[in-house]
């Protein structure tokens, strides 16, 4: 039950630090919120003054009235700050001032009630802090002058009112005690503010950064954020580079609803980057509806002819498994190639990973060139793949920018 209790105080608690703050920036809002907690523990303080002054001289009851005036006041300036929070503190600060000035008049300096406007100066540095300095420095000013003129001129409560010596002890042990009390309330309220901030900040940190390595390969990611400025910009001398391309996809597109069409692709694609992951090799992009993948890049691997190779081998697989499981038509062309190629980042918006050269041109031309549900490669690729692999003659075949040059079907791995 206590249990319960407490939860539902603490939500009470925030739902108040909130009144206001919709819409404001993050770091607005948490200066709003700072400034709501502390008007809420100065409430409160009042609300046990106006108990405690009802209680001990319920004749005197006319000092309970001002103590919950000035309660009722503070209570509401959250309110008020939706309009202007300088506006808030301004009316907080001088109705604080006039109050206390007011009772100490009436019940003295000894009492030292004065003192509580120094929690005022507490509440302007936290809720304006250096972005309005001037302001910041004038409410202090004139708390500082309220506090130094009630402690020299009112020693002696005024003739008016019948104050005996206990009771002003006891107020000043009472204000002794609650002075601190409240600044440390409102230093735990805020804490536990700015701690929710950084961690929604460390939240937000973390989805960045996995959105980030999601979009470039890690060690390209480390370099961008360890030098933003930089040019990422790799001479990559050995790398193999493969394009894939859905056949018949734009008269499919074209007949088909468009939550089909991007189902379609994702059920395919999804396939293909969780062989890219098995695999280890570097997703480059997706065109259309054509898919990207290279091995060797962005740091070099010995296989990474091999690898490339079993990728499009294990994409035929997977699309005549899809072709097989949906009783609809799902097939590719692949091209593949292997020699030097350039690789950095581009762009400041959407920034990507991309590679070029005249190996990335031949590997484009072997799938646009290429046949249904075949693995078309160039001699070069052939030759480095080796005696690992089965191959089917093509021919010549006229690539544009390089005339005729001899390529290869891939058919699977050699046995043994």
């Amino acid at each position: 039950m206590l249990r319960g209790i407490w939860a539902w105080v603490a939500q009470s608690v925030h739902s108040y630090a909130l009144i206001g703050t919709d819409g404001l920036p993050r770091k607005e809002r948490s200066k709003r919120y700072a400034f709501s907690v502390m008007c809420l523990i100065a409430t409160s303080t009042a609300i046990s003054y106006t108990i405690f002054y009802a209680i001990y001289d319920f004749s005197g009851l006319w000092i309970a009235w001002v103590s919950s005036g000035l309660f009722t006041l503070v209570f509401f300036l959250p309110r008020l700050a939706k309009f202007g929070l300088s506006l808030a503190l301004f009316v907080g600060m001088s109705s604080a001032a006039i109050v206390f000035t007011f009772l100490t008049y009436h019940l003295g300096a000894a009492t030292g009630l004065y003192l509580f406007m120094s929690v005022g100066v507490l509440i302007a540095v936290l809720a304006r802090g250096n972005e309005n300095v001037s302001y910041t420095v004038a409410l202090s000013v004139m708390a500082v002058g309220a506090m130094i003129a009630s402690h020299l001129l009112f020693q002696e409560p005024s003739s008016a009112a019948a104050v005996d010596p206990f009771f002003q002890r006891l107020v000043f042990i009472s204000v002794i005690i609650s002075i601190p009390c409240m600044i440390g309330l409102g230093v735990f309220a805020l804490s536990v503010r700015v701690a929710r901030a950084e961690a929604a900040l460390a939240a937000e940190h973390a989805r960045s950064e996995a959105l980030l390595d999601n979009l470039l390969p890690t060690e390209i990611a480390a370099r961008l954020k360890s030098a933003p400025g930089e040019i990422i910009a790799d001479d990559l001398p050995e790398v193999s580079i493969l394009f894939a391309d859905i056949v018949d996809f734009t008269p499919r597109a074209s007949s088909m609803p468009a939550d089909d069409v991007v189902r379609f692709l994702n059920e395919v694609f999804t396939e293909f980057d969780s062989l890219t992951d098995r695999l280890g090799l570097e997703k480059i992009k997706t065109i259309g509806d054509a898919y990207m993948v290279a091995a060797g890049m962005p740091e070099p691997r010995a296989d990474h002819a091999e690898i490339v190779a079993d990728m499009a081998l294990a994409m035929l697989d997977v699309t005549a498994r899809l072709t097989q499981e949906s009783g609809q038509s799902v097939e590719v062309r692949i091209g593949i190639h292997t020699g030097a190629a350039i690789a950095g980042v581009i762009g400041t918006q959407k920034v990507f990973y991309d590679v070029w050269g005249d190996t990335v041109n031949t590997a484009s031309r072997m799938e646009s060139q290429g046949g249904i549900g075949r693995i078309q490669l160039t001699e070069e690729m052939k030759a480095r793949l080796g005696d690992g692999y089965m191959f089917e003659p093509r021919g010549l075949i006229d690539i544009k920018g390089k005339g005729e040059i001899r390529t290869y079907w891939l058919t699977g791995k050699a046995a043994g």
